[in-house]
């Protein structure tokens, strides 16, 4: 990263700034092909909003939905910026640097190269963690500069939106896959990350609830989806003449086993033969604006037990009541 701090008070929001402007104020820096500066304070992006013109692969999604939120594309995974996994990269999205913006509309106007316009400073909200380094991935950001009443050069590139409506939600499904804490971003590395997104989680849920229904009926078990039954510490019954089985069905996008249970299904497990079925390695996909899981492995603990010595049961919350 340039030891160049990106001087935010030598541009004025809404003002437009071409690339040699830009370039005069910093000491060291220039705007590459990439479209990104790295600053000791932050990435500042370069965006061109309008990409009809443009081969395919380069037509990277980055637009406003309003004046308080922009998404932005990265480029190919190879590329510096190109995936959440580049230390920059990392840097920004767990909040560690800052990220500023200059956008335009089109890159020229009757063959004249058109200006920058600039936008502020801007915070992760979220990001796309599904891309796996197999094509570029995008990021939401809450604008943090741009004042109600909007500016007359950046009213325009806030109207302007894709021209394919399913691009666009498509677009801020995978950019909300993940979203960030402003306290900590920093994922663990093993077993069963959390998925702030619900909407995201609740696919994932279901996903691990369809394998296991179709796992216990594959044995001759009638079941029954009793999850929505507060209280009992686990989610499907299995019968068959002769034999009930009581299943708790998790699912992780992580490689490892490790998977979060609660005090509820814990307590279940002591007092119940129950089985913990867990699917792990399951991928996910965006059709049709909805999040679609697939793939996975799966690891079956008949009957589970919670304290085995062979495995680990870690508390990571407590609830404390103050006296009165």
């Amino acid at each position: 990263m340039s030891k160049e701090l990106f001087p935010t008070q030598l541009f004025r929001i809404g003002n437009e700034y071409t690339r040699s402007e830009i370039t005069s104020r910093l000491t060291n820096s220039t705007i590459g092909r990439e479209g990104v500066i790295n600053f000791e304070n932050g990435l500042v992006l370069f965006v061109t909003l309008e990409k009809s013109g443009k081969p395919e692969k380069h037509q990277y999604r980055d637009f406003f939905k309003n004046k308080k939120e922009f998404f932005w594309e990265s480029q190919t995974p190879k590329a510096p910026f190109g995936s959440p996994d580049k230390p920059i990269m990392s840097k920004m999205l767990d909040g560690e640097i800052g990220s500023f913006l200059f956008a335009r509309l089109r890159q020229k106007t009757n063959s004249k190269t058109n200006p920058f316009v600039y936008c502020g400073s801007l915070e992760v909200e979220s990001f796309d963690d599904l891309a796996n380094n197999q094509r570029p991935f995008g990021v939401k950001f809450s604008t943090k500069e741009i004042p109600s009443e909007l500016p007359e050069k950046i009213k325009p590139l806030i109207e302007w939106k894709p021209s394919s409506i399913d691009s666009q939600s498509q677009t801020e499904l995978m950019a909300s896959s993940t979203y960030v804490s402003k306290k900590n971003n920093k994922k663990e590395s093993k077993g069963q990350g959390r998925v702030q997104n619900e909407k995201l989680k609740k696919s994932i849920e279901l996903y691990a609830m369809e394998e296991a229904f179709n796992h216990y009926k594959a044995e001759g078990y009638a079941v029954y989806d009793v999850s929505n039954k507060r209280g009992i510490g686990y989610d499907i019954l299995c019968e068959r003449p002769g034999s009930t089985k009581y299943v708790e069905a998790k699912g992780t996008r992580s490689n490892g086993w490790g998977v979060y249970v609660t005090y509820t299904e814990v307590d279940a497990a002591k007092s119940k033969p129950i089985d913990l079925f867990i699917v792990n390695k399951i991928q996910i996909s965006v059709e049709e604006n909805e999040y679609k899981c697939f793939g996975g492995e799966k690891k079956i603990l008949s009957p589970w037990k919670p304290n085995s010595s062979k495995s680990t049961l870690k508390p990571i919350e407590y609830f404390f009541t103050p006296d009165t």
